[in-house]
């Protein structure tokens, strides 16, 4: 098969996969996107595309067919999901944070939430995770830094208010990197119990 580019094109396209080459759609699958960009995963040894619609996460197969769904309200401006192990996780404007797991039954696929945590909340600026934890910043409280476990969803601490409208988070095996939309650039420790710059 071809090479294919993915992505949701213009203000609000569905998933759309191009060739590479001749720029020819291939294939179109889910609702309209928003902000968020697809990924590529492997689940179960099932490559596929997830992405966030504005009104659900889907699984996607590489010749386009919909492998799995999950409501999910991103509507309002969804983060780009987030691989960590078996799980995706994604959040949205004051939509939480929610962690899903889809899994292969009986030649089926199905997603099933995790976590949801509603503490916070993020909108543009997609998280990172280090080891267990979830760091990034929730839109709330007009931008508060925060750690949360990967695993249970549990918040372990939440930094000070009015910290950036959004910021760009990139990791290292051992540092944080956040870029705020002021030019302000932090470094920090990947610390669980509070915010370590």
């Amino acid at each position: 098969s071809s090479d294919l580019v993915i992505v949701h094109p213009g203000n609000y396209g569905p998933l759309t996969a191009f060739d590479a080459e001749t720029g020819e759609i291939k294939w179109t699958a889910g609702s309209a996107g928003f902000f968020a960009s697809p990924i590529v995963v492997n689940l179960e040894g099932t490559r596929q595309i997830v992405s966030a619609t504005q009104d659900s996460v889907i699984g996607v197969s590489l010749d386009g067919r919909i492998l799995w769904r999950y409501p999910w309200e991103g509507g309002g401006g969804s983060t780009t999901p987030l691989l960590s192990e078996d799980t995706i996780i994604v959040s949205a404007l004051d939509k939480g944070v929610a962690a899903l797991r889809p899994t292969l039954r009986n030649g089926a696929w199905v997603a099933e939430t995790v976590w949801h945590t509603k503490d916070v909340s993020m909108y543009v600026s997609n998280p990172v995770v280090i080891g267990s934890t979830l760091f990034g910043l929730s839109h709330r409280a007009r931008g508060q830094f925060f750690a949360i476990d990967a695993k249970t969803g549990t918040v372990l601490w939440l930094g000070q208010p009015r910290e950036a409208e959004n910021t760009a988070v990139v990791k290292t095996s051992n540092l944080l990197f956040f870029l705020n939309d002021d030019g302000e650039l932090i470094v920090a420790r990947p610390n669980r119990d509070r915010f370590d710059p």
